[in-house]
């Protein structure tokens, strides 16, 4: 069987037409719908001029309109680019240039912005979702224009290796790098996902992340390929954690996916522990390290839950798991686990580190526009038989324990130099956050009269904060060297909107 996202789509409607495929708050969308729908988005796609191919950008939140946006563009045979709707606008007009993006698809919460996009040249042409743009170059339809039109099946004949969609990460130079992935290595992660977490029709998984982040994947591409519900979490509750899990109990999720923070904000909100969360089954968690303390307490209050640790960059999707429950007795750092099937992890030595290499039908197949970066990216190596085969060099370090399990070792990016020594960042990091008082920290280094010098802040419980206590705890753990010149206490950390933290905006 092919792996191609819209025939999974096809499949799952064919099966459950009246199950709810996608839902937010009381807006529900059923199988039948979202086909139905997704076929008249790609109607008036082709009929403005996208064909095959055509990038098409996506520019709304958690909306429950994306899903119509997802699988029209697919339909289409187009290629959906998701834009983060916090990005500078000159950010944006990056990607929208970058792309030679024609139409965006958005909802009318978005208007004044875009209207503010659009007063510099941009390729743009076209807004689905707003019809009352003050522009004469622009012209735009509104959500019922889109479906007062025929809903008839459009069959485009999607390959396999065609383009799905480019998702942008923040490029090490300052300049966005944009991953492309086909229907192949979207479909390939639909299916692994589905078969490691036994996803089935009857779930209904917690979509926490933005359309513009790889987590969101298993909400857009797992649940349809199974008929399977994603709830899409309402921007508001993201900021509200005891609304958030209300919400996980009263919906009956089935399986959560989100970053670490997300789950301690709900655990310290309050009330967390008196929540029946007895329809949760899966919680999955990737992106950074999460701290065994709070996996413990989390553990107590959802004795029942299976949990994983998922590891893979946007690259790959995913590449491993480490599954464990209840009884599980955890090491930490908890490793990243082992390699999933259809995959390939090699690790290639480089200097004092080894390095992680994936090999994946879940890999993605460039970077947008950027031949040089995918070159030096994929590489050409042999794998455990000898076979060449085309690896992603991940820029993680990691290792594997006498048990077979590979352990992550933090980014390459992440080790620095003091006076001669290595200092690993983040072992810094993991050690600061399992002191009792501490709840957030992040460690990071700035260069001072070309030598690197050593940061830390922490946010926590502390009575009264005492650095110097703080750096005594550290001097039993790790060498003076790695220790922080100066810890300083803070109110909030900055953090992307993905939930991580925000370094750049630390070392400004």
């Amino acid at each position: 069987m092919k792996r191609i996202l819209t025939d999974n789509l096809k499949r799952s409607a064919d099966q459950f037409p009246d199950r709810i495929a996608f839902k937010q708050l009381q807006s529900v969308i059923t199988y039948s719908d979202l086909v139905g729908k997704s076929n008249q988005v790609a109607r008036h796609l082709q009929k403005i001029g996208n064909t095959k191919g055509s990038r098409v950008g996506i520019f709304m939140n958690r909306a429950i309109e994306s899903c119509y946006a997802v699988y029209g563009i697919l339909t289409a045979g187009c290629v959906y680019v998701p834009i983060d709707t916090n990005l500078p606008a000159q950010r944006i007009l990056t990607l929208i240039n970058d792309c030679n993006i024609s139409t965006i698809i958005t909802t009318k919460a978005f208007k004044k912005q875009i209207t503010g996009i659009l007063e510099t040249q941009s390729p743009l042409k076209h807004i689905i979702g707003i019809d009352d743009f003050v522009s004469e170059n622009i012209q735009g339809w509104s959500w019922d224009d889109i479906f007062s039109l025929d809903h008839s099946v459009i069959d485009i004949n999607n390959r396999e290796d065609d383009n799905a969609y480019i998702i942008y990460t923040s490029g090490t130079t300052g300049h966005p790098k944009g991953i492309v992935h086909t229907h192949y290595s979207g479909a390939s992660y639909a299916k692994l996902s589905a078969d490691l977490y036994q996803v089935k029709h009857t779930d209904i998984l917690g979509n926490h992340s933005h359309l513009h982040y790889d987590i969101s994947t298993m909400g857009y591409l797992t649940m349809p390929s199974v008929g399977g519900c994603s709830y899409i979490v309402p921007e508001a509750y993201t900021m509200f954690p005891t609304s958030l899990a209300k919400l996980i109990a009263e919906e009956q999720l089935t399986i959560w996916y989100s970053v670490p923070l997300a789950l301690i904000q709900m655990m310290q909100a309050g009330g967390f522990d008196e929540m029946d969360f007895s329809a949760l089954r899966w919680i999955l968690y990737g992106g950074e390290s999460f701290a065994l303390k709070y996996i413990e307490h989390l553990r107590k209050c959802l004795p029942d839950a299976e949990y994983s640790n998922v590891y893979g960059p946007a690259e790959v999707n995913q590449c491993t798991y480490y599954n464990y429950n209840k009884d599980t007795i955890l090491t930490d750092p908890i490793p990243i686990g082992y390699v999933w099937p259809e995959t390939d992890i090699i690790l290639e030595e480089e200097g004092e580190s080894s390095e992680f290499l994936v090999a994946s039908s879940t890999q993605m197949k460039e970077y947008w526009n950027r031949p040089e970066r995918t070159q030096s990216c994929l590489v050409s190596r042999p794998d455990k038989k000898g076979k060449m085969r085309r690896y992603y060099r991940t820029g993680d370090n990691g290792s594997i324990n006498k048990d077979g399990e590979l352990i992550f070792g933090g980014r390459s990016d992440r080790q620095v130099k003091v006076r001669g020594y290595r200092v690993e960042l983040n072992e810094v990091e993991n050690i600061l956050l399992n002191h009792t008082d501490i709840e957030e920290v992040a460690v990071f280094a700035m260069k001072e009269k070309d030598v690197n010098v050593i940061y830390a802040i922490v946010k926590g419980t502390f009575e009264e904060f005492d650095e110097r206590s703080l750096k005594k705890y550290l001097s039993n753990l790790i060498p003076l060297y790695s220790i922080p010149q100066k810890i300083e206490a803070v109110e909030s950390i900055p953090r992307t909107n993905a939930g991580k933290i925000d370094y750049k905006a630390l070392i400004k």
